[in-house]
């Protein structure tokens, strides 16, 4: 106490009343402050105490309408009420997203089918159908000729299917039964026996290492049709000539090499009169290279190929199965 009131002397009266003043002033707002708090305190419990009340009000009055719901007392209740949320409407891009995920599976395999169809259409409507076939049996290389055989036949052809365009479709199978490539010459065999029971391919390419088997097969007496024909042999058309070997790009192509047509008989796809329908169809493009080769030899003097061709192995034996 003789501390403070020496202080108090020590300090103006002025400064000393000011001050005095100023922390009188803190204090009651301190007050007024923790009054406000407790205040607020009071009316957040009472609040939430009557809110507890309505809450515990309507479980009990919900209990008691459950009850009577059960008991078949009313049959419903005007208390209880199923609360579903409103569908939200989606627009744009996010409606969009929205049936994407719904239904991508059926998208997608709507799409798939779609564009199978669209390929098949347009691989239906472009394809451009072969007008002739000609099958190429010889083993002798000109199998790596298909493109050049094609465009050579293709000039004695005319539009038989009126597609509006020439095309004639070489099929390449060299049969070479002494050959050790096993499993492509089964391939080939199957193929040419699957095509020799339809009755529309009836020009074949051979040449002297074809098995006889198959040679039987094949027209032997063509020498009527063109009398006095030097290139018409047994086999049918010889290709002996240089201007064909020039033509279809082949400089070293055998000498032994013959254009020959299957005689026309009944198959397992056709009947005979089918058949030689189609023989007389392929004639008049066999006549056509017949005429043309035999008059362009002549008029060149062509003399004719030197390349011999490859030989037979010994004691070789057909595996052709009819």
């Amino acid at each position: 106490m003789k501390d403070e009131k020496e202080k108090e002397k020590l300090i103006p009266d002025e400064d000393y009343e000011y001050e005095r003043s100023l922390a009188e002033e803190v204090k009651a707002k301190q007050l007024a402050l923790e009054e406000a708090e407790r205040r607020a305190e009071e009316e957040r419990a009472a609040y939430e105490k009557e809110r507890q009340k309505k809450r515990d009000k309507r479980l009990a009055q919900e209990r008691i309408e459950l009850m009577k719901l059960k008991n078949g007392v009313i049959e419903e209740s005007e208390t209880i009420k199923e609360e579903h949320e409103a569908p939200r409407e989606l627009h744009g891009r996010e409606r969009a997203a929205n049936f994407w995920y719904h239904n991508k599976i059926w998208i997608l395999f709507a799409v798939f089918i779609i564009g199978v169809v669209t390929f098949i259409t347009v691989d239906e409507i472009t394809r451009v159908r072969a007008d002739i076939n000609v099958m190429m049996i010889a083993n002798n290389g000109l199998a790596f000729r298909q493109d050049e055989l094609e465009s050579f036949f293709e000039k004695y052809c005319d539009d038989l299917n009126g597609d509006g365009k020439v095309k004639v479709s070489v099929m390449i199978m060299p049969l070479d039964p002494d050959s050790k490539d096993y499993q492509s010459q089964q391939g080939y065999q199957a193929k040419f026996i699957a095509q020799i029971q339809m009755p529309d391919d009836i020009l074949v390419i051979t040449d002297s290492n074809t098995e006889p088997d198959f040679m039987g097969m094949f027209k032997n007496d063509l020498s009527k049709d063109f009398p006095g024909n030097k290139y018409i042999e047994e086999e049918g058309l010889s290709w002996n000539m240089k201007l064909l070997a020039d033509e279809l790009k082949y400089e070293n192509m055998p000498k032994d090499v013959h254009l020959s047509m299957r005689a026309p008989v009944k198959t397992l796809g056709a009947s005979f009169e089918t058949m030689k329908e189609n023989y007389d169809t392929a004639f008049v493009v066999f006549e056509r290279i017949v005429n043309d080769l035999t008059r362009r030899a002549e008029e060149t003097n062509d003399p004719g190929l030197t390349t011999e061709p490859a030989a037979k192995p010994k004691n070789s034996m057909t595996n052709f199965d009819s």
